[in-house]
């Protein structure tokens, strides 16, 4: 959906503009393909950009209070496994016999194909029935996954692992599609398909493209008559994008449900977006009006959609069991210390590294204090005794105040210090410095846990 870096406002305009001329048009052929399809724009919504995320959407001429629609989009706006199944030309570049249950596709990567293949068609012929829609997405994204390699070098483990993570799937799915289409010769063109047009360059873009800002809904609901691409994918269909809709920004402040309904006139269904709750009792017009994509803490908004939230509602900070490893080996008390193997066998096998995070309200989580218990406090290695140690009273696992306090204080270190070799590249990019930023509210979460839970670690 909108999604767009909160830091950008000190570049931003400082107050409520209209877009650009280029991206003005746009919108307004946009407008008029919509309203072919059934839309009618109820709630008078416009895009406009604003000092704090630049482009979001209000509504002119409407307030709003919690329960009211903030918009009803037919579902034949939206581009989903029902558009595909649809769309012949499509389904004739992935030939079912080429199909190979060992080798299946994610819907999301299918419908970034599609992104390409519409793409295509809108640079050589203009007969893209979304040409509007894909003048209005993007160019560029600011995810950690675009960040040149001076810029990765300077990312924490935490960033990095879900960088690799999203390479992997995006290489395994783009040599799936190779293998289905690479041979072939676009029909308008004559040029290569992933090696002319559908480069990897383009699935990126196109993948991440979906990734930000797809909606999901129930896929029985728009389910084809024929299924063409059943066998090939490896998961649901139960996500969408929704041209314009996906202009909304998010906020953790509000809450917001969207699901397909049957449309008013009894006839086909639409995607109703309804917000349930805001951070004040009305919004009036003019107002940027927000949705909410979940409750997801900064690290998953950073490395799915580029950006994070100033002081987000939903943030934690989570610990890997690395890091609690490196912060034993740097520490000078710690790492004078002996601690046995079979503890740290124990705490992989029994998974107790996952969940181990704090929280600026609830305090440090039990598996964390469970393992910090096991490392620091306890000389006994062998399994069965383990097992009661770490399966026992909780009331146990209290005294390791000292030990979060110095792991908080050696996670606020190496975070400034990663910020300290960003600001000594010569330039960062602009997902270079979203990152650089990010790592920068990590700072100050840690602190602000660090100043209401922690003892000093002088």
């Amino acid at each position: 959906m909108g999604r767009t870096h909160r830091s950008r406002q000190r570049r931003a305009p400082k107050s409520i503009t209209h877009p650009a001329d280029h991206e003005l048009h746009s919108l307004h052929v946009l407008y008029g393909q919509l309203n072919g399809l059934g839309w009618r724009n109820e709630t008078q919504l416009s895009a406009l950009h604003f000092p704090q995320t630049r482009r979001g959407l209000c509504s002119k001429r409407q307030g709003f209070r919690a329960g009211d629609e903030l918009i009803r989009l037919p579902a034949d706006c939206l581009i989903s496994i029902s558009t595909l199944e649809s769309d012949e030309k499509f389904k004739a570049l992935f030939n079912k016999d080429l199909f190979n249950k060992d080798e299946r596709l994610s819907f999301q990567a299918l419908v970034a194909c599609y992104l390409m293949h519409q793409q295509h068609l809108h640079d050589t012929s203009k007969q893209s029935a979304f040409s509007a829609y894909l003048d209005t997405l993007p160019r560029s994204y600011t995810m950690p996954y675009f960040c040149i390699k001076s810029e990765l070098q300077c990312l924490p483990e935490a960033l990095l692992e879900r960088i690799v993570a999203q390479h992997r799937q995006l290489s395994e799915n783009y040599q799936i599609i190779k293998s289905l289409v690479g041979t072939q010769q676009c029909e308008c063109c004559g040029l290569l398909y992933c090696e002319d047009i559908w480069t990897l360059a383009d699935y990126k873009h196109a993948y991440f493209t979906v990734n930000s800002r797809s909606v999901y809904l129930n896929p029985r609901l728009l389910k084809a008559e024929r299924s063409h691409f059943q066998s090939l994918l490896s998961g649901n269909t139960n996500l969408a994008l929704a041209p314009f809709l996906d202009l909304f920004n998010h906020s953790d402040s509000v809450q917001t449900t969207a699901e397909l309904q049957l449309s008013k006139s009894g006839k086909g269904h639409d995607y109703v977006l309804v917000m349930e709750a805001a951070a004040k009792p009305e919004l009036q017009p003019y107002e940027q009006l927000f949705i909410s994509y979940g409750a997801l803490p900064n690290l998953k908004l950073l490395t799915d959609y580029g950006f994070y939230l100033e002081r987000n509602t939903h943030d934690f900070f989570e610990f890997s069991l690395a890091d609690i490893e490196h912060f034993i080996a740097q520490n000078r008390k710690t790492s004078s210390q002996t601690y046995h193997r079979n503890i740290f066998k124990f705490i992989r096998e029994h998974n107790l590294y996952d969940q181990m995070f704090v929280h600026i309200d609830d305090g440090c989580s039990h598996n964390l204090r469970v393992v910090l218990h096991l490392i620091f406090k306890q000389q006994a290695y062998f399994p069965n005794i383990l097992n009661q140690i770490a399966f026992g009273d909780a009331v146990q696992f209290v005294d390791v105040q000292p030990e979060l306090s110095f792991l908080v204080a050696h996670k606020i270190s190496e975070y400034r210090d990663y910020v300290k070799a960003l600001n000594q590249l010569s330039q960062l990019t602009e997902s270079g410095a979203v990152a650089r930023d990010y790592l920068l509210e990590c700072v100050r979460y840690l602190r602000d846990f660090e100043s209401v839970h922690c003892q000093s670690s002088e």
